[in-house]
């Protein structure tokens, strides 16, 4: 028997299902693809389909209610509250984005670095560093800070910069989460 698929698992294929429908549109837009045969917009109306599909699922297992469902509101007035046990899908959506950013901001060594702007940042695409040069979109090994492997200092270089600007205890906390995370990724 199948496993019952949980919030998360719609959000993830909602989201890559709406990244290619978002990316295939632009491009064509664009003019970066040709869509001479038409299989291109036939995929795009077909993932569209499924996702609209997996909406409606969303609102039968979880309360969440579709944007074609909103109450009409004038604007810029703001929709009512949803009822009772339900939330709105953009409500829902966001809420889910959040809990699977922060799931795999906890999976790398910026989340326990004092040097880190926090989990917002990684919500947008990057590294959030405070202290490397330039931007940062993804880290070589997750136990591995960018000023080490990108920019080549030392870990006793690093060790020192945050004991010196946050204490020990900061730096403990850096060097756990370090072990944890190179224990993973040894598993």
């Amino acid at each position: 028997m199948p496993e019952e698929k949980k919030e998360m698992d719609y959000w993830l294929e909602i989201e890559g299902r709406g990244g290619f429908v978002w990316r295939m549109n632009h491009d064509l837009a664009d003019g970066r693809i040709e869509d001479a045969d038409g299989s291109i917009d036939e995929s795009i109306r077909e993932n569209q389909g499924r996702i609209e599909s997996l909406v409606a699922e969303l609102k039968d297992k979880f309360g969440v209610i579709p944007p074609k469902e909103y109450p009409a509101v004038e604007w810029p007035q703001a929709l009512p509250p949803a009822p009772k046990g339900r939330i709105y899908y953009w409500d829902w959506y966001n809420k889910m984005k959040d809990v699977f950013y922060r799931a795999e901001y906890e999976k790398i060594i910026c989340s326990a670095c004092p040097f880190s702007d926090g989990v917002e940042e990684f919500k947008i695409g990057r590294i959030p560093c405070r202290i490397s040069k330039g931007i940062v979109y993804s880290l070589l090994e997750d136990h591995i800070c960018a000023k080490v492997s990108y920019e080549k200092w030392s870990e006793k270089r690093l060790y020192k910069e945050i004991f010196k600007t946050y204490g020990n205890k900061e730096l403990r906390r850096f060097k756990e989460k370090e072990r944890d995370l190179k224990k993973e990724a040894n598993a």
